[in-house]
């Protein structure tokens, strides 16, 4: 039940960002000149997550109360104004945002953390019953454990070296959460065991993006056509004010909008962004825009943990997201997703250019896999009722997960690099989400990276060098892609956008 999630921090002589997993605020109002004498810090949080004795997390969410920056002498200096609500398991691959706040310049030594409220879900692949505080997971099933035991509140991580904070310098702190250390063997949870964190420094200056490919789903609220800028409400809550230039790149089909750009967005509509984040902490660009859906419909992702049949005709997914969000489906709850009658099926997959290949399909049920990460779009008509709905739509998101990458091959068949995710690995094997799959034991998948001929590669990160020569047959990576059905093969494909070693 590894998780390891990732907060970062950037500090600029002007006000900080900070992202963090599914929360964001900016305390520097946007357009109003920060203080005189600070530099901007940017504070991000990621995660990743692996199995650990048989027990698979498929979510983990907590509020985030505080988070401060320790100076090397003096008073704490706050990064957040607001608490916020964080889903981690999203981030193995990710990064979010969570403010930006004016700090002094100086020393500083470290950063803390406190939570509140966690709950988590998980998939008991142990072969036996688990009582959480109280609760009871039978083997074999998903259990939401809604009140677990909390030992500590707070994670304080100590730099390695100070911060040093100067008057035009941009610093990026980001915080990396295990779940592994923060989820106990007694399953109690212990944030004081649970962060590290690595610095970042530039001198950039405000008009250069400091964070890029920040990841955000969400509906568009206002649009300015002269200004080329909307406002964005993300899946997580937050709002953000999105820039537009020549540089974006726009992904709208001709049966959704055949100009392709700026003028295609619409208030209400549902997209996926890719977002880059300024030394001054406050312009947020689009770096890539999806078209997901229009306006009135709902949208529930999650990652499928269960299924009635094979091919199915419903499943079980644990929520990561509602867009709009859906008092109805809590995230971390589990819902029951009835697929209907003649659905339509896509692959949410923007510019990234998938390989071509007959096996790399997603277009039936017999398509459909545990493991998977979807979008289910409520069937026009009806609504969410107890937990349950019926699908018209399904799109494939980015699966993902940590384990021990084996079978190395710079030059594997299909011509792409990859490697394979086992169950056998003896340090942070596949996880038991589908390795105990009563529907078929899945003791492996391979990974297929891109690495040449495409306008879109994998992104290799964490890794040394960032290349396919930075994993070997025990390196323990995050991996991100769409997970794809090949029996043809031999057992299920991930195509890898973010390749991500353990920090």
């Amino acid at each position: 039940m590894i998780l390891h999630r990732r907060l970062c921090v950037w500090a600029v002589t002007l006000a900080i960002p900070c992202f963090l997993a599914g929360c964001s605020h900016v305390m520097v109002p946007n357009g109003g000149p920060p203080p005189p004498n600070t530099s901007p810090m940017i504070l991000t949080i990621h995660d990743s997550n692996a199995p650990v004795g048989g027990v698979t997390v498929t979510s983990f969410e907590a509020t985030i109360m505080d988070a401060s920056l320790i100076p090397a002498t003096g008073m704490p200096v706050p990064l957040v104004s607001a608490s916020e609500r964080i889903e981690f398991t999203q981030l193995q691959t990710n990064s979010a945002y969570l403010s930006t706040t004016p700090v002094t310049p100086g020393s500083y030594a470290g950063l803390t953390i406190t939570y509140a409220n966690p709950q988590y879900t998980i998939f008991n692949g142990t072969g036996a019953s688990l009582t959480i505080n109280g609760e009871n997971c039978a083997t074999g099933s998903e259990c939401v454990i809604s009140n677990p035991i909390v030992d500590n509140v707070t994670g304080t991580v100590t730099f390695s070296s100070p911060i040093i904070v100067q008057q035009n310098n941009q610093t990026l702190i980001e915080a990396d959460v295990n779940l592994n250390n923060l989820i106990q063997n007694n399953f109690d949870v212990d944030f004081s065991k649970s962060i590290a964190a690595t610095v970042s420094q530039a001198t950039n200056g405000a008009s250069t993006p400091i964070v890029q490919g920040i990841m955000m789903s969400g509906q568009v609220g206002t649009v300015t056509a002269s200004s080329q800028q909307f406002q964005f409400t993300a899946s997580t809550g937050q709002s953000f004010p999105i820039t537009a230039d020549s540089s974006t790149n726009f992904e709208f089909t001709a049966a959704n909008c055949t100009a392709n750009d700026f003028s295609c967005i619409a208030t209400g509509q549902i997209l996926d962004l890719s977002v880059n984040i300024f030394g001054d902490g406050k312009t947020f660009e689009a770096g890539e825009v999806d078209f997901d859906d229009d306006a009135s419909t709902q949208q529930v992702n999650g990652q499928i943990v269960a299924m009635n049949a094979n091919p199915p005709t419903s499943f079980t997914m644990v929520v990561h997201n509602t867009i709009p969000a859906s008092t109805s489906l809590p995230v971390g709850s589990l819902a029951t997703v009835t697929i209907g009658t003649s659905p339509s099926f896509v692959i949410n997959n923007g510019s990234f250019v998938l390989p071509s290949s007959p096996v790399l399909s997603f277009g039936t049920t017999s398509d459909v896999i545990v493991g998977q990460e979807v979008e289910a779009r409520v069937a026009s008509g009806t609504t969410i009722s107890n937990g349950a709905f019926t699908t018209d739509r399904l799109a494939l998101e980015q699966t993902q997960l940590q384990a021990t990458a084996t079978n190395v091959s710079a030059t594997a068949q299909p011509p792409n690099p990859s490697y394979a995710l086992s169950s056998s690995s003896a340090v942070s094997p596949l996880p038991s989400l589908f390795v105990d799959n009563p529907l078929g034991t899945v003791k492996q998948i391979q990974v297929l990276t891109i690495t040449q001929g495409s306008t879109t590669l994998t992104v290799f990160q964490e890794l040394s060098p960032n290349s396919m020569s930075g994993i070997t047959g025990t390196t323990v990576v995050a991996t991100g892609g769409f997970l794809f059905n090949t029996p043809a093969v031999g057992s299920p494909t991930i195509v890898a956008t973010v390749v991500r070693g353990e920090t």
